[in-house]
């Protein structure tokens, strides 16, 4: 095999998008793409995909990929920074993996040092399904089992609906940075969760898998108290995004609302599926509302982390 490892371009995005869509069919994951979001990313902010990305090829042909993300203020006082990485299914148990994983934890560490000189680094990804190959490899690579996240579904077209008004409704552009403030106020008591600035929050809300007509908002005397925001990343699905209520508006039941007008709205609109993920270690038990509405599990999405030394900066 004659490989080369270079960081992606623009004209990649279409042998991303096959090897993405691939990756998430045959290792069950559900977390496909399209062109269009794919090419979006390329642009996020603060994100350099010449020196934040990796790659294998075997000629036109992609064989690994993974990109790294830093958060952009510290998490727990450590530098906070996404790997994620896959290698095709077809060319596992060759030690691309090990060597994608070394390539990305080195940039990972550089840009640690970039961002946060002098802090701590906890690198954090994902280890797919139970009993995978990436959780087999992260163990052995020192990483360690963090949190999971549970991806709930609603079959639509067999949804009862429980009825009952909703003070939900669907949101306009001058409510954006007020879904933004109260996001970041409903997790500042979760694990791992850092504030979402308002560049991120503008970028992604330009997002072509956005779906305002399936988002909804509880709003009080002109401010977000709850929210549900939804995505379009698989025909037929609609995917919340984001969903939670301000601390001091819980125990309302308006989570309940937000989502019940969405679930609404989706199947109004055609959808086969509603669908969310939600952490395990939720500190209010959103679980719970989630199966009240009629959301059901379907997998179970690991979270490694790997804590290191801190990292002089540059």
């Amino acid at each position: 095999m004659s490989m080369t490892w270079r960081a992606l371009t623009a004209a990649d995005v279409s042998a991303v998008v096959t090897f993405t869509n691939l990756v998430a069919v045959r290792d069950g994951t559900g977390q496909v793409t399209t062109e269009e979001a794919t090419a979006e990313m390329f642009q996020v902010p603060r994100f350099d995909v010449s020196t934040d990305t990796v790659s294998a090829w075997d000629g036109g042909e992609l064989l690994a990929l993974g990109s790294v993300f830093a958060r952009d203020g510290l998490v727990e006082g450590r530098a906070m920074v996404s790997v994620d990485g896959a290698v095709h299914p077809d060319h596992r148990g060759q030690g691309l993996g090990s060597e994608l994983l070394s390539r990305l934890e080195t940039r990972a560490s550089g840009l640690a040092g970039e961002r946060h000189p002098g802090q701590a680094l906890r690198l954090r990804t994902s280890g797919g399904l139970p009993e995978s190959s990436s959780q087999q490899l992260l163990e052995d690579r020192g990483y360690a089992p963090d949190n999971y996240f549970i991806t709930m579904q609603v079959q639509l077209a067999d949804w009862v609906d429980p009825g009952g008004d909703s003070v939900a409704v669907r949101p306009d552009q001058s409510l954006e940075e007020g879904i933004r403030d109260a996001h970041n106020d409903a997790f500042r008591d979760h694990r791992n969760f850092s504030p979402i600035s308002a560049e991120h929050w503008a970028f992604w809300g330009k997002s072509s898998a956005q779906r305002p007509d399936q988002s909804r908002v509880a709003v009080e005397d002109g401010r977000v108290l709850a929210y549900a925001v939804t995505n379009e990343h698989e025909p037929g699905v609609s995917h919340v995004e984001l969903v939670g209520t301000r601390r001091e508006a819980r125990g309302r039941g308006l989570a309940h609302d937000v989502l019940l007008g969405s679930l609404r709205a989706a199947r109004a609109a055609g959808y086969r599926i509603s669908e969310l993920e939600v952490d395990s270690t939720s500190p209010t038990g959103a679980d719970r509302l989630y199966l009240s509405v009629g959301y059901q599990p379907v997998r179970v999405i690991s979270r490694y982390v790997r804590d290191m030394e801190a990292v002089a900066g540059r």
